[in-house]
């Protein structure tokens, strides 16, 4: 892996979690039936990141630091608990994805997308599972007031809500990816230009 694929990733990771954060902010409109769509929209609009990503840098640890880097820009601003998701889901990407050729491989990528953002998805589960509602209030004092933490141990406390989380974000995460391959081929592609953007 060269600087400038190392600068690339970098720079796709930065927007990436951009994209992320906007998504989480979008889902509030949703109101208290935010925490079933919480993750799911930022898959939608950071799909064509992803692919792009993968099919410009199709070297072996790109994923990781892809993903190493969304949890240390979290650790930065506050939310370091955020990085052991990032690691898991980091590792999760890179196996699924196998080969390196499989980088340009967008049904692999789809695949990745998919599971890897269902992973990162259910960082909320996770903080609920290892922290207990009481770790949460002191990991996060400015983040969760008594009253949510009380929201998410209902929330999370009920398998159905669990499993509709997980089942609305492999949807959403699969139209997402459809969606990437879409930006990809037609903004992205050499097939379709002479020069890519990102060359």
């Amino acid at each position: 892996m060269q600087l400038k694929d190392i600068v690339k990733i970098v720079i796709l990771s930065v927007i990436a979690f951009v994209l992320e954060m906007a998504g989480g902010y979008l889902s509030m409109v949703f109101g208290p039936y935010m925490l079933f769509v919480n993750h799911s929209l930022a898959s939608l609009i950071v799909a064509p990141v992803f692919f792009t990503l993968c099919h410009k840098v199709p070297k072996r640890g790109t994923l990781f630091l892809y993903y190493l880097i969304i949890g240390i820009i979290y650790s930065i601003i506050g939310f370091w608990p955020m990085i052991f998701i990032l690691l898991l889901t980091a590792i999760a990407a890179e196996l699924i994805i196998g080969k390196v050729e499989n980088y340009v491989n967008d049904g692999r990528i789809t695949l990745t997308f998919v599971i890897a953002q269902t992973i990162f998805a259910l960082h909320g589960l996770i903080f609920f599972l290892v922290l207990k509602p009481s770790g949460m209030q002191k990991v996060f004092p400015d983040m969760f007031t008594p009253e949510m933490v009380d929201t998410l141990s209902n929330f999370y406390g009920k398998f159905v809500n669990v499993l509709a989380v997980m089942a609305i974000q492999v949807v959403v995460a699969y139209i997402g990816a459809r969606f990437g391959i879409y930006v990809y081929r037609k903004f992205f592609s050499k097939k379709d230009q002479k020069q890519s953007v990102l060359d």
